[in-house]
């Protein structure tokens, strides 16, 4: 009889208080995991409720509450208004929410929680800091001290980002090998973005020009969702770029040519022409003399 009794009473335990191991594994996932300022995210809240049925669903930002989901009740979704959260009601249910246009300030934690419909009402819940970047609006810039450097000058570059949050991560190269000692700066700008300043100094030597050329770089980058480059070249004198000149092939060369014989050919009978027709000018203006014809004249009308 004791041992019926006990059996029964354990079974009538496990079905007043099984909602307490009914529901295991709450986890929040985001999607992405680093969110773009304007951006969108799905906030995924997975469980294993392990048969028992689903009391509600809240979904929080901080200690504030701003979605729920309780399939009981009509409707079953709830909205609560916080300032900077925009939810996608299309696109959300008891299993997720789409936040649309995050901005900066909702960086944290968010958390949802899970409550079981059963006579112990078991609750979990799970957390999640959402990290909210904002890009550089533009490109690293790149800038050295001289134009151009000799083997044993000293080579002083420096490189700034944009603003941005978090603060961009610099790093310059020479000739694809980072420069370890490099002097990093940050600065504070509006809406809480950083401005980045690295600098690098590097005495030159003849082997750091390959080929010819030296190759600094500026590589800006942001976790994994942000890079971005700026290069400068220098070059030894003897590799120096001049400006374009104009060349030709060879059969651009031998057209070339041709055309020079052509136009040789054409103009020479005219040279030769003129020529000639110079020494008959000259024949003609001795044989005309006018002078010396009036003084025949004259001789002959005197008799003379």
């Amino acid at each position: 009889m004791r041992r019926k009794g006990f059996f029964i009473f354990s079974i009538s335990f496990l079905m007043l208080f099984g909602g307490v191991t009914s529901l295991r594994d709450v986890m929040l996932l985001v999607q992405p995991s680093r969110v773009i300022r304007g951006g969108t995210a799905a906030l995924i809240c997975s469980r294993d409720m392990q048969g028992a049925p689903l009391y509600s669903v809240k979904w929080y930002r901080g200690n504030h509450e701003f979605y729920r989901y309780t399939p009981m009740e009509e409707p079953d979704t709830r909205v609560f208004g916080l300032p900077g959260i925009y939810v996608d009601m299309n696109r959300s249910n008891g299993s997720q929410v789409l936040l649309r246009k995050l901005d900066l300030s909702l960086a944290g934690n968010f958390s949802c929680e899970v409550t079981a419909d059963s006579p112990s009402f078991a609750t979990q819940i799970a957390h999640k800091f959402i990290d909210v970047i904002a890009l550089p609006t533009s490109g690293p810039v790149l800038k050295a001290d001289k134009d151009r450097y000799q083997a044993g000058e000293l080579l002083q570059a420096n490189c700034t980002s944009s603003p941005a949050r978090p603060s961009v991560n610099l790093t310059i190269f020479i000739n694809e090998e980072p420069l370890r000692s490099s002097e990093t700066s940050l600065y504070p700008s509006e809406n809480g973005l950083v401005w980045t300043t690295v600098k690098a100094d590097v005495t030159v030597t003849p082997d750091l020009f390959v080929g010819g050329r030296m190759r600094v770089a500026c590589v800006a980058t942001i976790y994994d969702v942000y890079q971005d480059k700026s290069n400068l070249d220098f070059f030894t004198p003897d590799t120096d770029p001049r400006p374009e000149r104009i060349t030709l092939n060879g059969s651009a060369a031998k057209c070339f040519q041709s055309w020079i014989l052509l136009l040789l050919l054409f103009l020479l009978p005219m040279v030769v022409v003129g020529q000639e027709f110079g020494s008959f000018l000259e024949y003609e203006d001795s044989y005309y003399d006018e002078p010396a014809l009036d003084n025949n004249v004259i001789r002959s009308l005197v008799g003379g």
